[in-house]
């Protein structure tokens, strides 16, 4: 997957780069968040950033390793969560 596939905002990579310094834009959504830094501590300010920044609550069941496993995985809890506020 390449990140053409993948129709994420600027913000949501500017997020992520600001939370994990060792990631660059543009991002992969393929990319290992653990293996760039993504430890509990940066899991937790990520979620509340992206929550504060969307306006929207990730349910707890999606807070599982899988979903923030990859930026392309984050995305798509995101923006489910973005449709679900909107319906």
């Amino acid at each position: 997957m390449t990140t053409t596939d993948v129709s994420w905002d600027a913000g949501f990579e500017q997020l992520l780069t600001s939370v994990l310094p060792r990631v660059t834009a543009p991002l992969d959504p393929a990319l290992d968040l653990k293996a760039v830094g993504l430890d509990s501590m940066a899991t937790i300010e990520l979620l509340v950033r992206l929550e504060d920044q969307y306006d929207v609550e990730i349910p707890e069941n999606r807070l599982t390793a899988e979903t923030f496993a990859t930026p392309g995985a984050l995305w798509a809890v995101l923006a489910a969560q973005r449709t679900a506020a909107r319906a």
